[in-house]
């Protein structure tokens, strides 16, 4: 764990929209889950939303649980995109695009509103080698963040 991974402060904003929220206590695994980080920091004033029940804790196992991640996020493609040739690009970016789900997600990746995954920023990287650019590529910024992709 680097500075920047100790430095990041759980802000409950960051959780998506649909998240569900978990305060089974007795769960064994509660302070290993995303879900359960999620409800101990619910802003003041959050009154209700979606939560996980209790009966989803069965035999010390829940089907909900979400493994506590902190990733390095990117985001940026730009830089990356316009060393390679004109046909290349709008050929990696389109895509680059289809896999992220359309325009408007790659939009919000491109300009740092969502982060990768490390597991998307490897598929990127992978299909950018596989066109035959094997240099080391970056993208334009990096972030560290709770991980609550499912």
């Amino acid at each position: 764990m680097d500075n920047n991974e100790k430095e990041l402060v759980f802000n409950y904003a960051d959780a998506p929209k649909n998240w569900f929220n978990c305060f089974n206590v007795a769960c064994t695994k509660a302070e290993e889950c995303m879900h359960f980080l999620t409800g101990r920091n619910l802003p003041d004033g959050m009154t209700f939303g979606n939560a996980i029940y209790p009966k989803a804790y069965q035999d010390g196992t829940c089907e909900h649980f979400k493994q506590v991640r902190v990733i390095r996020g990117a985001y940026g493609l730009n830089g990356m995109l316009h060393e390679m040739t004109r046909r290349d690009e709008v050929q990696l970016r389109d895509q680059i695009k289809a896999y992220l789900g359309g325009n408007g997600t790659y939009y919000k990746y491109n300009n740092g509103v969502k982060l990768l995954t490390p597991e998307q920023q490897e598929w990127i990287l992978r299909l950018i080698r596989q066109h035959g650019y094997t240099s080391e590529k970056e993208f334009d910024g990096y972030r560290y963040q709770y991980d609550f992709n499912e």
